[in-house]
């Protein structure tokens, strides 16, 4: 610091500190207050925390001048009792002139405070996404004790460049108050286990005492540190080097490195030890959530969860009790973030108190002790064992799967009818449920085709002709216990394939087979799992075709919405009934999957599509096929679901985004639910909250295979701030992408929007998000394009939305490929999201004894040799690319022949050894080590440099311009384009 400035903060110090002494409230210098203050007495409640005394009342600092002196340099106070810093929300900011106080920590006002934005009457306030425009102005709020004191100190003294801040000795009040918060905080522990943050009791590390300031280059202007002095928030966190990001200095970014979720730390007392919690059930996408509508609308992020409400957890506490304890007002059930009072919790939701009768009790231990210890309180996720006298309408329902089976003569020419029968013969007997286990089949093609299927008796066939008004077979004999009847079912799917081996008949009819399958279980509810190669063309529901090819590649796709509500309307009965429609598309014929999938859409089903499937030719789609199917046959499943979502005071649902119906505001009815589908919901912030934590709450009573009625519920607890900076360095942005991907699949499928219109929104989104960051932090510099940390991959993953099949335009993609894209957004958790938009590409030839793993490449051609061999993961598939120079000693390893034109395999066997060097051996190891904790089987494609598949690999990366889209540089200057044209 220049000579003069340091001279004058020196004296601001004397002043604080002779000021201390004439109050005489030193606590080195008065011990005694810890015996009469109540505030300091042993026997206060557990729990409460004592209050810093000068929060409310600010010491005075005027003091002449003249009695400034510098303290010595090894100057160090006594230490401090542990104080607690919480402070009303409406700590002010500084007046328009001023300049910043001393840095203070834990929620006092900041050195580094926030950069208000400029007049903002120019930003569009037309977003797609949202109906809400910022506010232009930004009122100051009045000037406090602290700013006064050094308000005669003007930022014009300091010059023009800005050498590192050193921090001024340790005082009492100001102790550990120099030291920037820790980069990283674990989830979920206590502030009281940090060392020397806020006031307290704890000690300095050594770490923090050698801190000397914000790294700034000398030669850095001033203005670049603090460009507006006046409209400095003293409540934000500043936009440090290490918080901010210039995008146009990275030109490949990788996003698989660095995309964990920000690490929630919670205001005491919420910052709770939990002993067991996922973050991935239950994702915010903004990890601080906005305390107005009015800074919601600055920072230009959306609001809303990512919900994977029924994944399969390592760790998921079960608890019986006869009385489940909930809030009596707004039904939230306990909670580790619930506050206990005297013999009352306060509810964390709506702050009611509670009493319930069995507070005290242990469900798990069985006996009365402390509240604290239940498992509700320990861990976020747990699920509860319903009384059935509280949460049964009906005895709960077996577990009844129906098999539709498309039979056409496409059908049986792909040969599906074989792996189908295959799978379903390895997983009959692992199929979920009890001895009340129903099973059915039926075949369809011109007509429909029942089986009786009874122990010791040959399968007998009903055949219906009249698809236009259907007469069903008794269901007594359609029907039937699996237990009773496995070695008749076991004989019926041996025979099933020879059965149709020569059917001729083109036709289908799909929607009259569907509404047979739910008159068949209307009475009971359950699983269709519908098999479909051709576009339904007869009977009801019946459709032509809507799609023209030369049409494919243009920049307005149509027909993009259902053709007809008859499948709407059947989803509609199906979810009455808790009926869930599931369906398998294969093949590569047009069958109109914009309208037929409201059939599952509305009846809390899901879509698996396989393009070019065929059993013989295309071994990859065959593999996928096997896996799935597999594993949607083994998995858990929930009968009768129901999910409600309760929030704290300001907060609402806007938007469900998913496959469910729903029937309120905050609740949706799912048929079924299962462990692989996940759910967006889009939220409002109503009105200001008053509060420093918000808390949402999942809930989703189901019906388990075996009939018992449970409970599961996740809750998270967020702070809360009017840091523009603080909510940007909070945002999630793997939830961030995965609730806008969904925002603009229902913007085209639902809403009568256009593919055009879902990218301009989706651009939108980041250009918002880059215009308000800037504005919140001052930037003026010219030539930059700055973000927080945490979202500088932000521009790369919407280039890669843009991109994808689901919204990509300019080349030929098939309407069907680009609706089952858009379906699988619908209900992606947010890993497989991400992979999917942005794959993992690994340079395989790499692969070393000393370096057992690959290198990650950026998705850019100027990363591939030609004598290399790479591999890029994209969740559903591996594309193993073969550069035309790769070596013959790989070539012999890997794929068992001795040269590059040698190799015309379309998959590589993983587990298969023989022939395979050391080389060889390491490269399969890795592969199989990246998707060894997936649950299903990834098949591996290898393509060559020269094979007509390539295009399948180039149009994955995303970092290269095509003919008709940016390069990720290109849409970085694009964006810089729209920010400083606003």
């Amino acid at each position: 610091l220049q000579a003069p400035t340091a001279k004058r903060l020196g004296k601001i110090y004397q002043i604080i500190k002779s000021k201390q002494m004439q109050k005489k409230r030193s606590f080195s210098g008065n011990n005694s207050m810890k015996m009469t203050d109540p505030l300091w007495n042993s026997s206060r409640p557990a729990g409460s925390h004592p209050v810093n005394p000068f929060l409310n009342n600010p010491p005075n600092f005027a003091m002449p001048s003249a009695q400034l002196k510098l303290p010595p340099a090894n100057f160090l106070p006594p230490p401090l009792p542990t104080v607690n810093t919480a402070v009303p929300k409406s700590t002010p900011s500084l007046g328009q002139g001023s300049v910043p106080s001393f840095p203070v920590s834990s929620g006092l006002p900041s050195m580094n405070g926030l950069v208000q934005p400029p007049n903002l009457s120019t930003f569009r306030s037309e977003d797609l996404f949202t109906d809400v425009a910022l506010s232009p102005t930004v009122t100051a709020a009045p000037v406090t004790n602290v700013a006064q004191a050094v308000s005669n100190f003007s930022s014009s003294t300091i010059g023009q460049t800005c050498p590192p801040l050193l921090p001024l000795p340790e005082d009492p009040y100001f102790v550990k108050q120099y030291v920037p918060p820790p980069s990283v905080q674990p989830s979920g522990r206590s502030m009281s286990s940090v060392s020397g943050h806020g006031i307290g009791s704890s000690p300095i590390s050594e770490v923090q005492h050698n801190f000397t300031g914000l790294q700034y280059p000398i030669s850095s202007p001033i203005n670049y540190i603090v460009p507006d002095m006046g409209n400095l928030n003293l409540n934000a966190a500043s936009p440090t080097r290490t918080t901010v990001v210039d995008l146009l200095q990275e030109k490949h970014p990788i996003p698989s490195e660095c995309l964990e979720p920000p690490v929630v730390t919670l205001p005491r007392p919420y910052d709770i030890d939990l002993v067991s919690s996922d973050s991935s059930v239950l994702r915010c996408t903004l990890t601080t959530v906005p305390e107005s509508p009015t800074v919601m609308k600055k920072c230009r992020l959306p609001l809303g969860l990512i919900l994977h409400p029924f994944k399969d957890l390592k760790k998921l506490v079960m608890v019986e009790t006869s009385i489940i304890v909930r809030c009596r007002s707004c039904r939230a059930y306990i909670n580790p973030y619930v506050r206990f009072v005297d013999r009352n919790w306060n509810c964390n939701i709506c702050g009611r108190a509670n009493l319930p009768d069995e507070f005290y009790y242990n469900p798990q231990t069985g006996k009365i002790g402390d509240p604290s210890l239940r498992p509700e309180i320990q861990n976020s996720s747990i699920e509860f064992i319903a009384p059935a006298h509280e949460y049964e309408n009906r005895p709960p329902q077996p577990a009844c799967y129906i098999f539709i089976l498309d039979v056409s003569a496409r059908a049986v020419q792909s040969g599906y009818l074989v792996m189908f029968r295959d799978v379903l013969l390895e997983s009959l007997r692992l199929l979920p449920g009890d001895n009340r286990t129903i099973i059915g089949f039926i075949a369809v093609d011109s007509f429909l085709h029942f089986f009786q299927l009874r122990e010791n008796l040959k399968p007998k066939e009903f055949v219906v002709s009249d698809v236009d008004d259907i007469v069903m077979p008794s269901k007594s004999f359609l029907l039937f216990y699996l237990d009773d009847s496995m070695n008749a079912v076991e004989s019926f799917l041996n025979d099933l394939p020879e059965r149709f081996a020569d059917n001729t008949d083109p036709k289908c009819a799909l929607g009259t087979a569907i509404t047979a399958g739910f008159e068949l279980i209307a009475t009971i509810g359950g699983r269709l799992t519908v098999f479909q190669t051709v576009l339904p063309d007869i009977g009801n529901g019946s459709l032509t075709s809507r799609e023209d090819p030369n049409l494919r590649a243009a920049k307005e796709v149509t027909n993009m919405s259902a053709a007809s509500d008859f499948y709407k309307n059947l989803a509609l009965k199906c979810t009455e009934r808790m009926i869930a429609v599931d369906l398998f598309v294969l093949g590569d014929a047009y069958v109109d999957l914009a309208t037929v999938c409201d059939v599952v859409s509305y009846s809390s089903g899901s879509v698996y599509y396989y393009p070019n499937f065929d059993s013989c030719s295309n071994t990859v789609e065959m593999e996928r096929f096997r896996s799935d199917f597999g594993r949607y046959l083994r998995r858990k499943i929930g009968f009768e679901a129901v999910m409600r979502i309760r929030l704290s005071y300001g907060l609402s649902v806007h938007s469900f985004f998913g496959n469910f119906f729903v029937c309120s505001s905050n609740m949706a009815k799912l048929s079924n639910v299962n462990p692989d589908s996940a759910f967006g919901v889009l939220l409002n912030l109503d009105d200001n909250i008053d509060q420093p934590v918000v808390c949402i709450q999942a809930a989703i009573l189901y019906s388990t295979c075996h009939g018992q009625r449970r409970i599961r519920v996740h809750t998270i607890c967020l702070p809360t701030s009017e840091s523009i900076l603080e909510i940007h360095n909070g945002a999630d942005l793997p939830a961030i992408i995965a609730l806008i991907s969904r925002m603009a699949v229902d913007r085209c499928l639902n809403q009568q929007g256009t593919i055009q219109m879902a990218r301009e929104a989706s651009i939108n989104a980041v250009v918002d998000c880059l215009y308000a960051f800037r504005s919140a932090s001052g930037s003026r510099e010219f030539g930059t394009l700055l973000c927080s940390r945490n979202m500088r991959l932000f521009p790369i993953f919407i280039l890669a939305l843009l991109k994808c099949k689901a919204f990509a335009h300019g080349y030929s993609i098939k309407l069907d490929h680009r609706i089952s894209a858009m379906l699988q957004f619908k209900i992606m958790p947010i890993s497989n999201m991400i992979l999917e938009l942005y794959p993992n590409l690994y340079a395989l030839h790499a692969i070393s004894e000393s370096n057992p793993a690959a290198p990650l490449l950026p998705l850019s051609f100027e990363k591939i040799d030609r004598h290399g061999l790479y591999l890029m993961d994209t969740g559903r598939y591996m594309y193993l690319y073969v550069g035309q120079g790769i070596s013959d000693t790989l070539c012999k390893s890997m794929f068992g022949v001795s040269s590059y034109k040698e190799i015309n395999s379309m998959t590589v066997d993983l587990e298969d050894e023989n022939g395979k060097n050391e080389q060889g051996m390491l490269i399969c190891n890795f592969m199989r080590s990246i998707t060894s904790d997936r649950l299903q089987k990834v098949p591996v494609r290898i393509i060559k440099e020269d094979s007509p598949s390539k295009e399948l690999f180039l149009t994955r990366l995303i970092d290269d311009r095509s003919e008709t889209s940016f390069s990720y540089v290109e849409f970085l200057n694009f964006l810089q384009k729209e920010i400083c044209g606003k």
